[in-house]
């Protein structure tokens, strides 16, 4: 199984081809995303609110995104590799990325770290600095918080112009744009050189990131969802319930 470059990503925008990415945290939702035909693994700081039950990103450590990092770094085959910039060492400043950035090289292999500037983008900017400083692709996330309403209009269209091509003026390799309208995502995506990718874009994007384990239902909160959805965490619900009746019931056979 060839390896993806961050080259080859490029060369897919270029050839109109569209990127699939897909956050995980695990050995075997790498497995999993691999054999799918993902594109791009993305270990994300997310993991600290979906797996460790953290209320805030700012809890998470990077020693814990390192641990992360490599599981998916040391089963990945074919994707391209993103290991997220931890929100605690981004508010520490460059000095403090760009020793972070060294660590998240050597340790995990990554091939790029997503640093999120979203809403803080004049403050944080020299944090995309600080990684390319450091020797590694550096991938943006621009934009705004999902838990909003999707950002248009003029003036969200000029604020996300001027940080995607900062961005890329200064050697971004990819843009995480996020919860902006279809427009603001087809004009960047359009206008600038690099992938553009989103998590609630269309095809009018260079291509889209989906959070495995929502997309899959792989939630708690999903085992008892109605809207039709898929749900992991229901099939595997069932099989525990079982086999804990089958226990209580002493009917359980000896494998």
């Amino acid at each position: 199984m060839a390896r993806l470059t961050i080259a080859d990503l490029q060369q897919m925008k270029n050839d109109g081809k569209k990127i699939a990415a897909g956050v995980c945290y695990d050995v075997q939702m790498t497995r999993i995303l691999e054999r799918a035909g993902v594109d791009l693994l993305s270990v994300g700081d997310s993991v600290s609110r979906t797996f460790l039950g953290m209320e805030s990103d700012d809890e998470f450590s990077l020693e814990a995104m390192l641990l992360f990092g490599k599981a998916v770094s040391r089963v990945a085959e074919r994707a391209v590799i993103n290991v997220d910039m931890p929100t605690v060492v981004c508010n520490a400043g460059p000095k403090a990325v760009e020793e972070a950035t060294r660590r998240i090289r050597e340790e995990t292999g990554a091939d790029m770290t997503k640093v999120d500037i979203r809403t803080q983008e004049e403050e944080l900017f020299d944090d995309v600095l600080a990684v390319i400083g450091a020797g590694l692709p550096v991938y943006p996330q621009i934009g705004f918080q999902v838990f909003e309403p999707r950002h248009g209009g003029p003036e969200a269209h000029e604020h996300i112009m001027k940080w995607a091509n900062a961005v890329q003026d200064a050697g971004a390799v990819m843009i995480d744009l996020t919860n902006v309208t279809l427009d603001i995502y087809a004009d960047v995506a359009k206008t600038m050189r690099i992938p553009v990718i989103g998590g609630q874009t269309g095809p009018e994007s260079d291509g889209r990131i989906y959070v495995s384990y929502s997309l899959t239902g792989y939630r708690s909160d999903t085992i008892d969802r109605t809207d039709g959805g898929p749900s992991a965490a229901r099939y595997i619900y069932e099989v525990v319930e079982k086999a804990i009746a089958s226990v209580h019931d002493a009917t359980w056979v000896a494998p």
